[in-house]
C-alpha cells in the first residue's frame, strides 16, 4: 500500500514506498485518489477508433506478456538469457522503469522475489 501526501485542498501531491513524514496517509493502491492521480481515470469514456481501441488492449497486452515471461522465468521453464539479447534488455528496461516508478506497485504478482 503507499503512502500518500495531500495539498491543502484535499489534492494528492505525491506518492511514497515508504511513509516520508509522520503525517502520510496510507491508502490502497486502487483507491480512486492513488489512481487519480497516476492519471489512470477508470470513468474514462472508451475509446472508439478501432486503432484507439487496438492500442488500449495492446497496452494492457504488453503487461500480461511482461507477467508471463516472469512466470515462465520463476518456475525454470525458461532462463532470461533463453530470450535474444534485445528482448532481454527490453524486458529489464521495462521491469526497472516500472519499479523505478512505481516501486512494489507495477509489480502485479506483490512477490518480493528478485526473479531476474
Amino acid at each position: 500500500m503507499p503512502y500518500i501526501q495531500r495539498d491543502s485542498t484535499g489534492s494528492v501531491i505525491a506518492l511514497f514506498r515508504d511513509a516520508p513524514a509522520a503525517d502520510a496517509e496510507r491508502l490502497f493502491s486502487d483507491h480512486p485518489d492513488v489512481l487519480a492521480f497516476l492519471a489512470i481515470d477508470s470513468a474514462t469514456t472508451p475509446p472508439t477508433d478501432p486503432r484507439d481501441v487496438l492500442a488500449t488492449l495492446d497496452s494492457a497486452m504488453i503487461r500480461v506478456v511482461e507477467d508471463l515471461v516472469d512466470v515462465l522465468i520463476q518456475k525454470h521453464v525458461i532462463m532470461l538469457t533463453d530470450l535474444p539479447e534485445k528482448a532481454q534488455r527490453k524486458v529489464l528496461d521495462r521491469k526497472e522503469t516500472r519499479l523505478s516508478l512505481f516501486g512494489d506497485l507495477g509489480d502485479l504478482s506483490a512477490s518480493n522475489d528478485d526473479i531476474l
